[in-house]
């Protein structure tokens, strides 16, 4: 046997172990109620199908059936599994037996559900920035992030995020990389329906990681082809009634494309700057040079965490920054969890998102 296909056998007993304790609490409660071993047998016929698919951890999978009904039934078991305590605490302490399983029960497969189908959130912030001019205060910001244009995340379903940003009117949007998953197969898709994207402004993207797993090159000659401007170490001046905001953006940091001093080279005296950064990690910099708002994207939320509990998420063991708003001296940043999945479709804990900022004097 080859060590690949070792490797291979290795990762799916793995896989196989970590969804059984993941549906263990779950379906044996259930067993324990129906008084049968069914559960165990619907788990398995949810399970299995996926299972055999995978190849490693961040395989993206084909879209299909299977797939979605795996993962929301384990992220439901997941749920579930959280909330047993709390619920047998609560029947104990005199709540009917009934509807707190109930209850339990269809929170857990609501949020399951949720996992791989649910919608992405518009999520409003205020930035106060000090010295804002006066023809600034109000200015909106809109941004979508980590794409990941793919199987799971066609054409139509972007053009769809980007027509719910332009019925807001907004002043400026920003696409803060990550907009494919990898390959050149959806690279044409992806740049169509960005190119949708409208805003008094302009339209700013910056080039995250996986814009590199195929030909980043022609990704942003697609890009600006079909109407956005893809700024890497570099920004541009926008005039509004007098008042100019400086709009930078840097390219990749994991390929060590980024310059930040390059991005910020041209910025005029005194104004206001919005920089464009995949990397969250990014931002002590941008703060050490005053600029007043980063946007960023790339950790997901962690993609996977504990619902209601966002400092709990995987994006824990990638940055201090996860996810939302962060402030440091008169430095914000914006870690925008993104519309898109890496590996299997489905976040649980970490609902997909498209934020709009507004700018706001001090």
């Amino acid at each position: 046997m080859s060590s690949r296909a070792r490797l291979r056998n290795r990762f799916h007993l793995l896989a196989a172990a970590l969804t059984t304790l993941v549906q263990l609490p779950a379906v044996v409660w259930l067993c324990w109620l129906t008084r049968t071993p069914l559960p165990m047998l619907v788990a398995a016929l949810l399970s299995w199908p996926y299972l055999r698919q995978l190849q490693s951890p961040w395989q993206t999978t084909e879209r299909n059936l299977s797939t979605y009904l795996a993962l929301g039934w384990w992220s439901a078991c997941l749920v579930f599994g959280l909330l047993m305590v709390p619920t047998a605490l609560a029947v104990r302490a005199g709540v009917p037996f009934g509807p707190a399983w109930g209850l339990t029960g269809a929170l857990s497969l609501g949020l399951g559900a949720d996992s791989v189908l649910g919608r992405p959130r518009l999520r409003r912030r205020v930035v106060r920035v000090e010295g804002l001019p006066p023809a600034l205060d109000g200015y909106r910001i809109g941004q979508i992030s980590d794409v990941h244009c793919g199987p799971h995340v066609p054409e139509k379903r972007v053009a769809a995020w980007v027509a719910r940003l332009n019925a807001l009117e907004l002043d400026l949007v920003t696409v803060t990389g990550d907009l494919i998953t990898h390959g050149s197969s959806h690279v044409e898709d992806v740049a169509r329906a960005l190119g949708g994207l409208r805003a008094k402004d302009g339209a700013f993207a910056c080039m995250g990681n996986h814009d590199y797993f195929t030909d980043g090159e022609y990704l942003v000659r697609q890009l600006e082809h079909h109407g956005l401007t893809v700024l890497r170490n570099e920004g541009t001046v926008i005039e509004r009634n007098g008042a100019s905001l400086y709009v930078a953006g840097v390219d990749d940091t994991w390929t060590s494309r980024d310059d930040l001093p390059r991005a910020l080279r041209a910025r005029p005296e005194g104004a206001p700057t919005v920089l464009l950064a995949h990397d969250p990690d990014l931002f002590p910099e941008a703060q050490a040079r005053s600029v007043e708002l980063t946007l960023s994207g790339h950790t997901h939320g962690g993609q996977l965490g504990v619902p209601g509990v966002p400092q709990l998420s995987l994006a824990r063991f990638m940055t201090i920054w996860t996810a939302g708003l962060y402030r440091r001296g008169r430095s914000w940043l914006y870690v925008n969890r993104g519309v898109g999945t890496t590996g299997p479709p489905a976040r649980l804990g970490a609902p997909p998102e498209l934020a709009v900022i507004t700018l706001r004097r001090a």
